[in-house]
């Protein structure tokens, strides 16, 4: 595995002529966000109990998008040559099978989440979110898989490997800081900056890992005996 800051140079070269279209894709996925949730927000802010539920409920309608985004940077990183915007609208329209799977795993995600941050006041749901973190590409790269084969595989992938990915994620904070400085403008850069970098971490991962097709579980091996 590459240091956080390999994975870093990494991202960049893969973004390089595309960090436009990647912020695009980000404002795009924001109003769609901000536009589902507002009158759900309305609701609640009017009195009605149910207005933040009907927000929740409603903001999982934009995970698929969210998924082919990620996907887009994924597709960025293998082969330099991917319009992030057009990628990211087709396979959210195309793949509906995909975003369906995707749609699941983020339902079980966030049911998880929630349960272990009220037991272990958000430490759980945090160390959760990391050994889920591979579920949106393994989606895509192993179709036949189920969403919750896909948790299985990506619990199983990151054993060992959520604090190197805390450590990649942590290297962003300054510029997350500076993000914010732009009253949150910035984020629509340094956000694709830091899933792309992820999926270089993923990408890296898969290349010691074999999925085992037929019965959803991971071995370790090398990465020639993947290639092989």
């Amino acid at each position: 595995m590459k240091t956080p800051y390999e994975y870093r140079a990494q991202a960049r070269e893969a973004l390089r002529n595309q960090w436009g279209d990647a912020a695009i894709a980000s404002l795009i996925i924001l109003f769609i966000a901000i536009a589902i949730s507002t009158p759900s927000v309305i609701t609640s802010l009017k009195g009605s109990e149910w207005g933040s539920s009907i927000t929740t409920l409603l903001s999982i309608l934009v995970l698929p998008l969210q998924y082919a985004f990620y996907i887009s940077l994924l597709d960025r990183v293998r082969s330099n040559e991917t319009n992030i915007v057009n990628y990211t609208i087709t396979y959210a329209r195309q793949h509906a099978y995909a975003n369906m799977r995707f749609l699941v795993a983020g339902l079980l995600i966030m049911i998880l989440s929630s349960l272990l941050a009220v037991v272990t006041l958000g430490i759980g749901a945090i160390i959760l979110s990391y050994a889920y973190g591979m579920v949106p590409y393994l989606l895509h790269d192993y179709p036949e898989l189920s969403a919750r084969e896909a948790m299985k595989i990506s619990r199983e992938m990151m054993r060992g490997q959520k604090w190197n990915l805390f450590v990649l994620d942590l290297t962003f904070i300054g510029w997350i800081l500076l993000a914010l400085c732009t009253a949150g403008v910035g984020m629509l850069f340094v956000q694709p900056y830091m899933l792309t970098a992820r999926a270089a971490f993923y990408d890296d991962l898969k290349a010691t890992t074999i999925v085992d097709d037929t019965d959803n579980t991971t071995e370790e091996a090398t990465a020639e005996e993947v290639a092989n």
